[in-house]
């Protein structure tokens, strides 16, 4: 298929439950648990764990339905804001909010980020704990200058992206853009936690493929530069799962604090 006719993730009918279950579930196929789930978790668990990233408000950019990185998140901070591009998403990610009957579940998350804290005990918590922290699940338009417009919210302490830059962005160009019009969110000397997909060019939803954006490391470096941040942490997980539903190379973590003010 010519990538040219790969579906966009905002503008074409994805499908967040498919995603879960594929992509982000506890089957026994499911070969993306290392690369996925455990990387972001320990990930997070431990720059949040360090001490000196929290505050009042975390706002969080993800693609698909995604809460497993939140697990670490609520514990520093008092209110998240989610906000999604996709409608099917944000339906999908409120289910589990309102514990809807055929939610999609996330003991498998919640207990390995109860392990790393040495609290594997206490894992039936974290989903409570996120619950009460997560504020709100709003919709966001990515053709704003401001992408929450009309709506005025309070300027983030930390922003989470995950896995979201390379699936809305079709060139580095708009890549720049996103990141650009993501940033004003953000308090000056706040944090900026971003995952992302390298050298990827698309992933499989069923028999679709939807398009990601292939960059690497260097240029997520100098885009945040460019905008202003300091990298504090940065680091690659190569790819260890082996399947044809996605084509990537590996897996990025990179934490920032905005420097100044001009954005």
């Amino acid at each position: 298929m010519d990538s040219s006719n790969y579906k966009i993730y905002h503008e074409d009918d994805f499908d967040a439950r498919k995603n879960l279950e594929e992509y982000f579930s506890d089957k026994p196929e499911m070969v993306f648990k290392d690369d996925n789930m455990k990387f972001p978790i320990e990930m997070l668990t431990k720059t949040f764990t360090d001490g000196h990233i929290t505050g009042d408000i975390l706002i969080e950019l993800s693609v698909s339905s995604t809460i497993h990185y939140l697990y670490a998140a609520c514990e520093f901070f008092n209110h998240i804001i989610v906000l999604k591009a996709n409608d099917r998403c944000m339906m999908e990610l409120k289910r589990w909010v309102d514990e809807r009957t055929g939610a999609f579940e996330w003991d498998h998350a919640a207990k390995h980020h109860a392990e790393l804290e040495g609290k594997s005990d206490q894992f039936q918590d974290k989903g409570g704990k996120v619950r009460s922290s997560l504020r709100h699940v709003m919709k966001c338009d990515l053709k704003n200058d401001n992408i929450v417009d009309p709506i005025p919210l309070p300027l983030a302490d930390c922003i989470i992206i995950a896995w979201f830059f390379e699936f809305i962005s079709k060139n580095q160009d708009e890549f720049e853009n996103y990141l650009r019009k993501v940033s004003k969110l953000l308090k000056p000397g706040g944090h900026f936690i971003v995952l992302a997909i390298l050298g990827g060019t698309y992933i499989m939803m069923g028999t679709d493929k939807f398009h990601i954006f292939n960059y690497d490391e260097d240029v997520v470096k100098k885009a945040l530069i460019a905008e202003g941040f300091v990298i504090d942490d940065c680091q690659v997980k190569k790819r260890t799962a082996v399947s044809d539903l996605m084509d990537f190379k590996g897996i990025l973590f990179i934490a920032a604090h905005k420097e100044n003010i001009s954005i």
